[in-house]
């Protein structure tokens, strides 16, 4: 059975890039140093780090690769070049058994696959130099739609495109077909506002977004209570409406009037990168699974989101539903009913 006869029960659509990963210290000598939520290193100096770790990211290959491995028929819809960065994209996602049919290729003599360089600091936090090469050229026109309408989702993580009403086009496609979307956008989609992003909102059905996004998105004061926030973002139109909050926990909310927040997992974090993707990606996961369970997809999103953080790489640490379960039972974990009085937050 080739690739074209395959069912797919999920289509990832996102950035296929290289991460390399670097611990830099902060040292004695103050040659590197923070303060302020700044880092800060002397021009000129020779600051000796750790081996750098070479992975693999991409909101589209976080979230296939998390897809398959929650026992989904997942698929990637992504762009990359024809050189050793797209190489070794190819080479994870066929590791994980994602299906590759609709991951362009660019041959150009001047095209390069995407990558970023993370520099981390131990027991600080981390900063992403990127260069997104060919995976923000993905183009519309050369996608196979009778092919893609065949799937029952698509999950929507950031991405550019040559393409200027690529969401408009989604959200038709998906209405006509039926086709459930997930969407998790990136500040630059975000950027463009509301009016841009409108009817691919209205056509999701998992909306997941940080506080940082939720608030810009929906023109909230910083200030605003989360909880207001996330009501304006359920007012958009999405089934469930989903705002992750960092060390502060997640909140949600549903079409059929509920409110839910659920605390972080106090964990020792290695790095946040992918924390996201697995959070968002799971919960998406745990609903096609085991259907429109929304504390219990919030635990195992946030569990695999907090074994993710524990480990460099977005994609190390991920494990499928069973395993998610497993821990569950050994941890206690309460997700709260907010209720329309409950504490304001």
């Amino acid at each position: 059975m080739t690739e074209s006869d395959c069912p797919i029960d999920i289509i990832s659509i996102g950035s296929a890039i290289q991460d390399v990963f670097i611990n830099v210290p902060v040292d004695e000598d103050q040659q590197v140093f923070v303060r302020s939520n700044h880092m800060y290193m002397a021009l000129g100096s020779k600051i000796n780090v750790e081996y750098p770790l070479f992975e693999i990211g991409g909101g589209g290959t976080n979230t296939a690769v998390n897809f398959s491995i929650q026992g989904l028929n997942s698929a990637i819809l992504s762009r990359i070049a024809n050189d050793r960065g797209g190489e070794e994209v190819l080479t994870r996602l066929r590791q994980y058994h994602v299906n590759t049919e609709f991951l362009q290729i660019d041959s150009g003599s001047q095209a390069h696959s995407g990558m970023s360089l993370i520099v981390n600091v131990p027991g600080h936090d981390r900063i992403v130099l990127v260069n997104r090469g060919v995976s923000h050229l993905l183009n519309f026109d050369e996608i196979n739609w009778q092919r893609l309408g065949l799937a029952k989702w698509l999950y929507l993580a950031a991405f550019g495109s040559k393409t200027a009403d690529a969401f408009d086009r989604l959200a038709e496609w998906a209405k006509k077909l039926n086709i459930k979307i997930a969407f998790n956008p990136g500040i630059s989609q975000i950027n463009m506002g509301q009016a841009y992003l409108k009817n691919i909102i209205e056509a999701t059905t998992i909306l997941v977004m940080n506080r940082t996004e939720a608030t810009k998105l929906t023109g909230s004061s910083k200030t605003e209570r989360v909880t207001v926030v996330l009501d304006k973002l359920k007012d958009l139109g999405p089934d469930i409406s989903i705002i992750t909050d960092g060390r502060n926990g997640v909140f949600a909310a549903d079409n059929q009037g509920k409110r839910y927040f659920m605390p972080c997992i106090p964990v020792d974090a290695s790095s946040t990168l992918g924390a996201g993707d697995a959070f968002a990606s799971t919960f998406t996961a745990s609903v096609i699974q085991s259907g429109w369970d929304v504390p219990l997809a919030l635990k195992r999103a946030s569990m695999n989101a907090s074994l993710v953080v524990q480990n460099p790489g977005a994609q190390i640490g991920l494990e499928p539903m069973e395993r998610l379960d497993a821990y569950l039972e050994e941890v206690r974990l309460d997700v709260e009913d907010l209720s329309p009085k409950s504490i304001k937050r």
